[in-house]
C-alpha cells in the first residue's frame, strides 16, 4: 500500500475516532435539553443552535434531530426556515474538509476522480439534490461533494432543496409531539424509498445522455 494511502487512511480512522469518542461523551438528549432550556433566549438560543450545527457533524447526529426540536419548540412557520438553514451550515465541515483532502494520488484521488466524473455527468446541483433525496447519511454525501469539487454555491443549493422533504416530515413530527421524545422518531419506508425513486429519475437521464449519446456519437 503507497505511503499516501496509508496516510490518507490514518487520517480518516482518526477522524472517525474523534467523532466516536465525541458521540459518546456528548449525547444528543443532554444538548438538546439545553436547547429547549434556551428557547425563550432568543439570542443566546441562536448562537447555540449554529454552534451545535456546527460540530453535528463531529457528533455523529442526524440532523433530523436538531430539526425535530425546532419543531417542537417552534412550530413548522419558524423551524421550517430554520431547519434548512441549519441543513446548510452544518453540511459545510464535512464539505471543506473533503474539498481540501483532494489528492491527485491515493484513496482520496481515486474517490474524487469517480466523484468528478460523476458530477460532470449529472451536474452539481442535481447531483447533490438527488444524493440528499437519497437515504444516505448526509455527512458522506458533503464529503463525497468536497472531494468531487463540487462549487460551494451548487452545494448549498443542491443541499437545501434536498432536504426540503427530510425536513417537512420531521419538523411536523416534532410539532405534532406533546414530549419531545428523540428515540421514538423515525422517517417512515415509504418516504424514503418515494424519495430513492425520485433520485433515481433525477439521476437517470443524465446518465443516460452521456452512456448512449457517446456511443450514438
Amino acid at each position: 500500500m503507497e505511503r499516501t494511502t496509508k496516510r490518507q487512511l490514518l487520517g480518516l480512522a482518526g477522524l472517525v475516532g474523534v467523532a466516536v469518542v465525541a458521540a459518546m461523551l456528548f449525547s444528543p438528549e443532554t444538548v438538546i435539553a439545553e436547547l429547549e432550556a434556551l428557547a425563550t433566549r432568543p439570542l443566546l438560543f441562536a448562537l447555540a443552535l449554529v454552534v451545535v450545527y456546527l460540530v453535528r457533524p463531529f457528533l455523529l447526529w442526524p440532523v433530523s434531530s436538531i430539526a425535530l426540536v425546532l419543531g417542537f419548540l417552534y412550530g413548522p412557520a419558524v423551524a421550517f426556515p430554520l431547519a434548512l438553514a441549519g441543513a446548510g451550515l452544518t453540511a459545510l465541515p464535512p464539505y471543506f474538509i473533503g474539498r481540501y483532502a483532494q489528492s491527485e494520488i491515493g484513496v482520496f484521488g481515486t474517490l474524487s476522480a469517480s466523484g468528478e466524473e460523476f458530477v460532470d455527468t449529472v451536474g452539481e446541483f442535481r447531483g447533490v439534490v438527488a444524493a440528499r433525496f437519497s437515504p444516505v447519511p448526509g455527512d458522506p454525501i458533503s464529503y463525497a461533494a468536497g472531494l468531487s469539487n463540487v462549487s460551494l454555491r451548487p452545494f448549498l443549493a443542491g443541499t437545501v432543496v434536498g432536504e426540503i422533504p427530510w425536513a417537512v416530515v420531521t419538523i411536523f413530527a416534532g410539532a405534532s409531539m406533546r414530549t419531545l421524545t428523540l428515540s421514538e422518531f423515525s422517517v417512515s419506508w415509504e418516504l424514503a424509498v418515494a424519495l430513492t425513486a425520485l433520485a433515481v429519475i433525477l439521476l437517470t437521464g443524465p446518465i443516460y445522455n452521456r452512456t448512449y449519446g457517446s456511443l450514438s456519437s
